[in-house]
């Protein structure tokens, strides 16, 4: 398994868990406020290292071009 590999599975498993907390609101089964301010924080944290991954992936593809 390469590092690109190793990334790619790791955002493919950091997008998983994003959806199953969308799916959670969406579905209505926060049990109150703060959870539900909890999960988006959660989830925006989930983002925001996906999308870290993404440049670090754009920057080994320069690196190696």
């Amino acid at each position: 398994m390469t590092i690109t590999d190793l990334l790619q599975k790791i955002k493919d498993n950091l997008e998983k868990e994003r959806l199953e907390i969308a799916e959670k609101m969406v579905l209505g089964r926060e049990t109150d406020f703060g959870s539900y301010q909890r999960d988006v924080g959660v989830a925006e944290g989930l983002q925001r290292s996906s999308d870290i991954i993404d440049k670090t992936l754009k920057n080994f593809n320069e690196e190696d071009e």
